[in-house]
């Protein structure tokens, strides 16, 4: 029978092994990569935190853009200041994408309903285009 001390046990032993590796894991809130924690806050975004160093490295507004800098620098690469600028655009174009759709919903002017449609293709092909560019640090392809 497996007691309540030896699960805290195993969980210990594999805790530990992943610390060394660039494998993400989820640990109560949080996602660590190595040293390198991600937590979500829902007023502030996604925090970065350093846990060598116990400082906070940065603040994105997407959980791919917290990923992709947390695993650059668990991986030695410090590509933070570019993935930022991402983050950046991609907020900005979200968010242009959100305001078209409710425009669109919400005109009743045919003209204006086209050029919202078109504008709002260009706002989606962007932050397509920011989120491959993303996930290429993460995933490396």
């Amino acid at each position: 029978m497996i007691t309540e001390s030896i699960a805290n046990e195993l969980e210990q032993i594999v805790n530990k092994g992943l610390e060394n590796s660039p494998i993400p894991y989820a640990k109560g809130n949080s996602i660590r990569i190595k040293n390198i924690v991600v937590r979500h806050n829902p007023k502030k975004g996604y925090l970065i935190y350093d846990t060598k160093n116990n400082v906070q490295i940065a603040r994105t507004n997407f959980k791919s853009s917290a990923l992709a800098i947390a695993k650059n620098l668990a991986s030695g690469k410090n590509n933070t200041s570019m993935l930022l600028e991402y983050d950046k655009n991609l907020l900005k174009h979200y968010n242009d994408a959100l305001f078209y759709r409710n425009v669109l919903k919400k005109t009743k002017d045919d003209n204006r309903a086209e050029i919202r449609v078109v504008r709002l293709e260009i706002a989606l092909q962007a932050t397509r285009n920011i989120r491959d560019k993303i996930d290429k640090f993460i995933f490396g392809f």
